[in-house]
């Protein structure tokens, strides 16, 4: 309740400047394997004396472990995926699946202390929350066990290694990123070469010139409605935000707890979003979702996020005889690209002993190549552990719009793994609301108010 105020506050402040101011999921079959085997030894031991875990196998037998899953795209698959670890896992523990209709009851659960879970995926932020009511285990001696650690399951070279645990941090860990989402374009390839357009745009400049051919193609046929659409849908979401804001080389840092800005990167991406708004090259639609009118070449593209592209997929397939739309990266001044990231973790409930070496081996088990395949088909989002395409090689073949985006040197941004990013992602959404309607020299007094903010918070936390 105290976020949703200080939110309120937010938009008073900045409405009270504009006054002043004014002048998908695929159907394959799972094929598991039902050997009861243990799991493998890390391949490459992290530097230590000794094994870090006492394992006692014996009284790991019969142990009960309840796994909550906030993702019920389909629950028979996961279910299917719980009882291929409670057959194949050699120490006789069993889990139980728990689940919850969406992150927010995930979320709520962990403020109220309605969660009795083992194992908890969630937002990482959400479970980073300071005021949950729940105590998460400090997994870094996991991790870094010799012997049943997990620091290989995420492979170099991946996109991601930047964003992997590390061997021996010095700061507690209580979450392993699992997957991510990101902030992503979507494009109607196959549109664009009617129009005489080539090449994919990663620069700003050829996004925007590829906008206004798609905004004259509309104004020019028969059909008046569609007047003034052609080019960008914006959606204003959260993570379309946060997407502008790093393909502008927007950057995250805390500063005594508080979230710090770039103030260049926030004014040059206002300047732009409200230039090709103006230039009727980006719009915004009355329906709730975009994938209609991305079907009824009413955008060449649309902001989106990873985690809608079967929403897009049930709409308008991605192969017929060619590939008709994809996803791109947000352009950039540079021309590489940038995709904005948010992570979801696993963490562990910090319980008894038993119960927490059995949450930490069924976590080890769900971070292996095949279930992170598994992972995938359940909730479309790109796997931590390493290259979407190398990971889940068959689901990125019957999806190429899935793995589209992540074109060689596109710059990735994670969004802080933070505490407070759960509130200070809608402030920032806030800010990037109000640039549509005032102009450009009154864009510092957002900048300002948006710090302010963010430091008013922090001020509140416990």
């Amino acid at each position: 309740m105290r976020n949703f105020k200080l939110f309120l506050l937010l938009s008073m402040n900045l409405l009270v400047i504009v006054n002043a101011c004014q002048p998908m999921a695929s159907e394959s079959t799972l094929f598991p394997t039902r050997t009861p085997t243990p799991l493998p030894p890390t391949s490459t031991p992290v530097p230590t004396s000794k094994p870090t875990l006492e394992v006692d196998l014996q009284a790991l037998q019969g142990k009960q472990l309840r796994v909550a899953y906030p993702y019920l795209t389909d629950k028979s698959r996961f279910n299917q995926l719980i009882d291929d670890f409670n057959l194949t896992n050699a120490w006789g523990i069993r889990a139980v699946a728990e689940y919850f209709d969406s992150d927010f009851f995930v979320a709520e659960a962990l403020l109220q202390g309605d969660i009795q879970a083992n194992v908890i995926i969630a937002k990482t932020y959400d479970l980073m929350n300071p005021q949950n009511q729940v105590v998460f285990l400090d997994l870094n001696d996991y991790i870094n066990d010799p012997t049943w650690g997990a620091l290989n399951a995420y492979r170099p070279g991946s996109p991601f290694e930047a964003f992997a645990p590390k061997a021996n941090e010095a700061t507690p860990r209580y979450s392993l990123p699992l997957a991510y989402d990101a902030g992503l374009i979507y494009y109607r390839t196959e549109w664009a070469k009617e129009l005489g357009l080539e090449e994919v745009p990663l620069g700003w400049d050829d996004f925007v010139s590829q906008m206004q051919v798609g905004l004259t193609s509309n104004l020019n046929d028969n059909f008046y409605i569609n007047n003034g659409t052609g080019g960008l849908l914006l959606s204003k979401s959260l993570l379309s935000a946060q997407s502008w804001y790093a393909a502008y080389g927007g950057t995250y840092s805390l500063e005594n707890g508080v979230l710090q800005l770039q103030d260049d990167a926030l004014d040059a991406s206002f300047r732009a979003l409200r230039q090709a708004f103006v230039d009727d090259t980006s719009w915004v639609g009355l329906e709730p979702t975009p994938q209609q009118y991305f079907v009824d070449k009413y955008a060449l593209a649309y902001e989106g996020t990873l985690s809608e592209l079967n929403q897009q997929a049930q709409f308008l397939p991605e192969k017929k005889t060619a590939l008709t739309w994809e996803t791109i990266p947000y352009p950039t001044t540079d021309g590489k690209g940038s995709i904005a990231l948010e992570s979801i973790s696993v963490a562990i409930n910090a319980q008894d002993a038993g119960s927490e070496l059995a949450a930490w081996f069924f976590v080890r088990w769900l971070l292996m190549p095949t279930q992170q395949v598994r992972l995938v088909d359940l909730n479309g989002l790109w796997p931590a552990t390493g290259h979407p395409a190398l990971v889940a090689a068959d689901y990125a073949a019957f999806h190429p719009a899935w793995v589209s985006a992540l074109k060689q040197g596109v710059r990735l941004t994670l969004a802080p793994e933070s505490a407070s990013w759960g509130i200070n992602r809608y402030v920032l959404q806030d800010a990037y609301l109000r640039i549509y309607d005032l102009e450009p020299e009154y864009f510092p007094n957002i900048i300002e108010v948006l710090k302010q903010t963010l430091f008013n918070y922090i001020g509140e936390q416990p």
